[in-house]
């Protein structure tokens, strides 16, 4: 009896063991099944108020960071503007390797004012170009537009040798960015480690491709490689994607904090001044460096190069007390010391440069009209509709007459 009253116990053990177990699989599935629930009703909600954040760009082993080949869609928080990547990672429709006959083939390199995801891409400076340059030559102009937001000068370089000559252009026109290109162009100021740079060697310049083994772009790997395909196609996981990067870019700010006090959050005040520190004259010295090598890769080629300066908010506002004030403010005589420095730079070296800021400074103050805006804020940011059609117009007329003539057939 005693056998059989502990057997009955064992017994009455294991099936509460299994029922046990039974319960806490079946909580289990409920609770699976109720996130899956609650991840579909955010995905549904996500998409019925039109919230999305689609990824654009993916880490590369070159550049560092490049346009996702395919990736399409709008970005809620800029305006909304339909923005397509080609096969080959550039802003636009697909690109044949060989021009067209009779076509002048223009391969601009250039950041996120290239790039202008703020803008149609009809709107684009790099369309405005193609359009009233054909009409200048009486001949077909194609613009290729290899812009990407954040690059510096360096990562413009390593695109030139990587991924233009392929389609053999008739020119490279370099686009600077005079607010950050410079800074961008050293670590120390600009103090990001997923990047590649040019660094000097003795007298010569070197890449510096250490980012690969850091754990910054091993981590930015993970997230737009790996899980690429996911946050292309759920709106919950690109929200998610935005969060973490807004965390990191401010971050990055607070980083940079402590220079001098900036007219503009991503600009760089202290290029409008002669280089005062160890880190600005360095970092001058290597941007003049990596536009001589982009210049002198362009030469081995038989290509032409030519170089054009864009424009920041505080030098084209219309409204003059303000730039006085801008003036004042950083202690500087006027507003283009970046772009004197580099005109000078290209009478010595051999090759073309066009300042924008001082014409299309012109042009606001006679027209009281803004070219920079940020969403609803003018004067900052980068180009509007307007900046872009009256920096393309500018371009087109001074290539027109840098470079005159029909292409040949």
């Amino acid at each position: 009896a005693g056998r059989k009253i502990v057997a009955a116990k064992h017994t009455d053990g294991v099936h509460g063991d299994q029922r046990k177990r039974t319960s806490l699989a079946g909580n289990l599935a409920l609770g699976a099944l109720a996130v899956l629930a609650g991840v579909a009703v955010c995905e549904l909600l996500l998409r019925l108020i039109g919230v999305g954040y689609p990824v654009f760009v993916w880490t590369d082993p070159i550049v560092g960071v490049a346009h996702i080949p395919g990736a399409a869609g709008s970005r809620h928080y800029e305006g909304r503007p339909w923005i397509e990547i080609n096969s080959d990672g550039m802003r636009g429709p697909e690109a044949r390797l060989e021009a067209p006959p009779g076509t002048f083939r223009i391969a601009l390199l250039g950041d996120s004012f290239m790039e202008a995801f703020e803008v149609p891409y009809p709107k684009t400076v790099g369309e405005v170009v193609e359009r009233r340059l054909a009409e200048l030559r009486g001949a077909p102009v194609e613009v290729l537009n290899f812009g990407v937001g954040g690059y510096g000068t360096a990562q413009e370089l390593l695109t030139l040798k990587h991924k233009v000559w392929k389609y053999s252009p008739d020119l490279v026109l370099v686009a600077v960015t005079t607010g950050n290109d410079v800074s961008d162009n050293y670590r120390p100021l600009r103090r990001a480690n997923d990047i590649p740079y040019y660094v000097y060697d003795g007298p010569d310049l070197v890449l510096d491709s250490s980012f690969l083994a850091t754990r910054g772009y091993r981590q930015r790997t993970l997230w737009t490689r790996r899980l690429s395909w996911v946050v292309q196609h759920s709106r919950l996981f690109q929200l998610l994607n935005r969060v973490r990067h807004n965390w990191r870019k401010r971050e990055r700010q607070e980083a940079n904090a402590g220079g001098i006090p900036g007219d503009e959050v991503g600009l760089r005040d202290e290029v409008q001044l002669p280089p005062s520190t160890p880190e600005w004259r360095e970092a001058w010295r290597v941007t003049e460096g990596i536009l001589r090598l982009m210049h002198e890769e362009c030469r081995k080629q038989g290509t032409p190069f030519a170089l054009v300066t864009l424009t920041r908010g505080i030098q084209v506002t219309p409204l003059r007390e303000k730039k006085q004030a801008f003036l004042e403010q950083i202690g500087a005589e006027n507003l283009y010391y970046p772009e004197r420095r580099l005109a000078d730079l290209g009478r010595r070296e051999g090759f073309p440069v066009l300042n924008l800021a001082p014409t299309m400074a012109e042009q606001a103050e006679r027209q009281r009209v803004y070219f920079h805006q940020h969403r609803d804020t003018l004067g900052v940011g980068h180009w509007n509709e307007a900046g872009h059609e009256a920096a393309g117009a500018l371009i087109a007329a001074w290539l027109a007459r840098e470079f005159p003539g029909r292409a040949t057939p």
